[in-house]
């Protein structure tokens, strides 16, 4: 058994809290005139989380949407996509990022998508494209769907209830959801920046974006995904740019950092970077895990250190706005 496939025993432990209620979509991943920015928030569904989910390609797909309750739904909101990493779920990364909290307080609307294999899968969860950084035990797997179809119908469907801000639509994601997120930044121009956490990158150069602002998390001792996937610090990946360096040399900063220290870790911000295309690096002495995820969360939660999902959103409205 792969250390891959010897996760799922592990995940399972980590609970998934109270069902949300449901809701179904099912527009096969075309763009509604909410989503290209048409009429918007029309079917005002239901406040707070709800359960969905949407034909792909003839593929059943499951996500979780939290809008805030005191939104009108006429009011556009940006949109953060949070993906989960291998056996997990999207109900774990609601849980464990406590972004709903967040959502309330800032009034962001939220999806938490499940992979290929639905929740808690033992199938890999995403689309992450070839050549990436490898983990500890080789290569991550990929998933054959189109998730950024899928992208596409979650953000249609979460329109039809919550008119959506188009030009503030980010991608984080834990792990494999790390991956995935890289691979967003890469191929994705409608996508205004990236968090990607505890994942890694494959080669850049390939990229149809412009510049991409991305804050990217990872544990020093990490035993699953290298650090060096991420920091130009941590003990090199073969053959591997360290995918902070790589984004800042697309993205056209210097390679001279400025750091700050935040609880139980450091972040490293790159100098000389455009406008649009601010890169940032923060690592914490933890392992894979959520950094400053709820207590309660169990597993991939680091409670003690800095927040992520907070550290984050705070990147996003100073250099994705």
């Amino acid at each position: 058994m792969s250390h891959w496939l010897g996760l799922a025993t592990v995940a399972a432990l980590v609970g998934c809290g109270s069902s949300p209620q449901p809701a179904t979509s099912d527009d096969g991943g075309v763009d509604s005139p909410a989503d290209a920015g048409g009429a918007c928030g029309l079917r005002a569904g239901p406040r707070g989380l709800t359960r969905r989910e949407v034909t792909i390609d003839g593929l059943r797909r499951t996500y979780l949407v939290y809008l805030p309750a005191s939104v009108p739904p006429s009011q556009p909101v940006p949109l953060v996509l949070v993906h989960h990493g291998f056996t997990m779920s999207g109900q774990q990364m609601h849980e464990i990022t406590d972004y709903a909290t967040l959502a309330d307080s800032e009034g962001i609307a939220l999806a938490f998508p499940d992979g290929q294999g639905g929740p808690d899968s033992n199938s890999a969860p995403w689309n992450v494209g070839s050549g990436l950084c490898p983990s500890f035990f080789g290569a991550p797997p990929s998933a054959t769907g189109d998730d950024f179809a899928f992208l596409d119908s979650m953000k249609a469907d979460v329109a039809e209830d919550q008119c959506l801000d188009l030009a503030h639509v980010f991608v984080t994601g834990f792990s494999m959801g790390g991956y995935f997120s890289h691979h967003v930044g890469c191929m994705r121009p409608d996508i205004r920046a990236i968090a990607p956490a505890s994942g890694g990158t494959n080669d850049l150069s390939q990229c149809i974006t412009g510049n991409t602002p991305v804050i990217i998390f990872h544990g020093s001792s990490d035993a699953l995904i290298p650090p060096g996937c991420n920091d130009p610090n941590a003990l090199p990946v073969l053959g591997v740019t360290p995918a902070a360096d790589a984004w800042a040399q697309k993205n056209g900063c210097s390679m001279t950092t400025t750091s700050r220290s935040v609880e139980g870790g450091t972040c490293y911000h790159y100098e000389g970077c455009p406008a649009d295309g601010q890169v940032e690096l923060c690592t914490f002495a933890m392992g894979h895990c959520w950094a400053g995820g709820a207590a309660s969360a169990g597993l991939y939660s680091c409670p003690t250190s800095a927040s992520a999902t907070m550290l984050e959103w705070q990147f996003f409205k100073q250099y994705a706005w």
